[in-house]
């Protein structure tokens, strides 16, 4: 994406390839456990020779363990001081860990790779700034450069380095001066826009603002910048007694789409005549800012080298910060962190306007850790404390779906359905399909149709809703043909979903076409491998069709690869038996495909 951190090629060349996926910063849960960290140092004591404690570091990192990492690889250079893949590997496990001053003085130990070197002086130069050595972090930041990301950052940094060294117009005036594609505009305006306001320009910081404000483009690409930039230019508005030009920021917020959970407690806030604390009120904080902003635009919610880099330089330079922390989480919670996710979401202070959006991520996360108990009384306090928020309702339900307690998730959307009333919005449609879901596990069809179909009205040629009640008229034996077509519909817009596929062969299969069925239950399993569902069907298929032998070897992939346990007794007697002449199906793998959208928390 970048020439900043190429860090799976930076391992490479390092030779180190028990390393070549470093994991994401796990700074918030270990960094300040000291227990955890003596541990660490204790066990790498363990480790008696040069190659035993390289490997445990690197297996300690692969497993994003960077504080056991650290204390092997330290322990590594004990018995080979001047290693030179060594020694990188341990500045680059210090400067994911957040750890900056450790960063700076391994920095002299580690070679001149060019992939390296970016890295290097990125961290010398927060290492300067942290420390508001002003002077040395300007220097640093001249040299850090290279690709139109790269240059951004540098402009950036250097800006409100200058900004701590008391030079306000110097930063506003190289950020006015830099030139770069238009994608730069938004984050240029905003951080000019902050230090004008830290520097008590109102007026250059409102000009700055509003730019980015009207920047709807630049909001698409970067939209934590662009609500940064609504909060901001909010606060300054509230703060001169502009009550209703801070509402009406809010409003033109909500016109583009932005996280409604992050900008409700805004407008709450100005209207209670609370204060909104919306920009940086220090150097370090807006170059931590600068570092967040540049995650966010990156995350796709996979473990993405820069993206995890920048949000542990972002906390080293501000711990503590919601957006950090917030963000940090859901990197975690996408790669299956829960417990990580935790840690995160749990430090988030409750005047935070992320707060309700964490502890709703809190309740989804201790779900995860199987801690379902402590989840279920979260989420249902949530719905009683904010009764007309739909996030909570949806967290809630999708716990008690997974604990298939399917007659209290009903209750749970009922009452969500009566707090919206006979005119729901569109974005309402995740409500009814989860409703019709629960009634349809309860054999309720007569309440779970209605549902299904409403959710289609509010959001019509939804995948999931398609599939769902496709199959369910399918599978009742009534509809065939529209059921058909929906599910044809829904694989048009998912091909790549083995879920859905999958529903598109046991559908054929249940029309008694198995041939059909065959072709699509094996492009099912070759999109999704693992999914103990998928294979049983897949064996029904063969059986089918006269091919025995794969059918009892499909069957035995599912088995190994833990179904339900109530279809456990079934496939053991299916691959005991076989199918009997005239089979009769009805189970239902609807239960087993995601709820997609309507079970997310924004």
């Amino acid at each position: 994406m970048t020439n900043t951190i190429p860090m799976k090629r930076l391992l490479t060349t390092a030779a180190l390839a028990a390393a070549l996926m470093l994991p994401l910063s796990a700074s918030a849960e270990t960094n300040s456990d000291s227990e955890a960290a003596l541990d660490a140092a204790m066990e790498a004591v363990s480790a008696e020779s040069f190659a035993g404690a390289l490997l445990a570091g690197q297996t300690a990192a692969f497993d994003n363990d960077l504080d056991r990492a650290v204390a092997y690889f330290r322990r590594a250079l004990q018995y080979r001081p001047e290693d030179a893949g060594t020694n990188n590997q341990l500045f680059i496990a210090l400067i994911f860990n957040g750890d900056l001053k450790g960063a700076e003085a391994q920095a002299a130990k580690t070679t001149d790779e060019p992939q390296l070197v970016p890295l290097r002086e990125l961290s010398l130069a927060l290492a300067a700034l942290s420390e508001e050595r002003y002077d040395d972090a300007i220097t640093m930041l001249d040299d850090f450069g290279g690709s139109a990301l790269d240059e951004l950052v540098s402009a950036l940094l250097k800006a409100w380095a200058l900004t701590g060294k008391g030079e306000p117009d110097a930063a506003l005036a190289g950020l006015e001066a830099l030139s770069g594609p238009p994608w730069y505009d938004l984050f240029v305006n905003y951080n000019a826009g902050a230090i004008a306001a830290l520097s008590g320009e109102t007026a250059k910081a409102r000009t700055h603002l509003n730019a980015a404000l009207a920047d709807r483009e630049g909001g698409v690409t970067a939209p934590d910048t662009m609500l940064a930039t609504v909060i901001g230019l909010a606060a300054i508005e509230q703060q001169a007694g502009n009550t209703r030009k801070a509402l009406d920021t809010v409003s033109v917020a909500e016109t583009y789409g932005l996280n409604a959970a992050v900008l409700e407690p805004i407008r709450e806030r100005i209207e209670a005549g609370a204060p909104v604390m919306g920009l940086p009120e220090t150097a370090k904080a807006g170059a931590s800012g600068v570092l967040f902003e540049i995650a966010a635009a990156l995350n796709q919610g996979t473990a993405d080298d820069i993206v995890s880099l920048y949000l542990a330089l972002a906390e080293a330079l501000n711990p503590g910060s919601p957006d950090v922390l917030y963000l940090s989480g859901v990197v975690e919670a996408a790669n299956d962190r829960p417990e990580r996710a935790l840690s995160y979401f749990s430090r988030i202070p409750e005047d935070a306007t992320q707060y309700r959006l964490a502890e709703l991520q809190q309740g989804i996360a201790l779900a995860e850790l199987d801690r379902k108990d402590e989840a279920v009384e979260m989420l249902y306090a949530m719905v009683e404390d904010a009764p007309d928020d739909r996030r909570g309702y949806l967290a809630l339900s999708g716990v008690l779906s997974s604990e298939k307690r399917f007659a209290e998730m009903a209750e749970v959307l009922d009452r969500a359905a009566s707090r919206i009333g006979p005119v729901a919005a569109p974005e309402d449609w995740s409500i009814f399909y989860r409703r019709g879901i629960a009634y349809e596990r309860l054999k309720e069809w007569d309440k779970a149709e209605p549902n299904f179909l409403r959710a289609l009205e509010l959001y019509p040629d939804q995948p999931q809703v398609l599939n769902y009640l496709g199959y369910s008229w399918i599978d009742q034996g009534m509809n065939l043909e529209e059921g058909l077509d929906l599910i044809n519909q829904a694989v048009d817009q998912r091909p790549d979903d083995g879920y859905i596929v999958d529903s598109l062969g046991w559908a054929y299969y249940r029309l008694g076409r198995y041939e059909d069925a065959l072709r699509e239950l094996e492009r099912a399993v070759a999109l999704d491998t693992g999914d103990p569902t998928i294979n049983d069907h897949l064996g029904d298929a063969y059986w089918q069709v006269g091919r025995k032998l794969e059918a009892i070897y499909q069957w035995n992939k599912a088995l190994a690869a833990e179904p339900d346990e109530d279809l456990i007794p079934e496939i053991k007697a299916k691959i005991a038996h076989g199918l009997p002449a005239e089979r009769q199906d009805d189970d239902s793998p609807l239960a087993q495909s995601p709820e997609g959208d309507g079970g997310t928390v924004q």
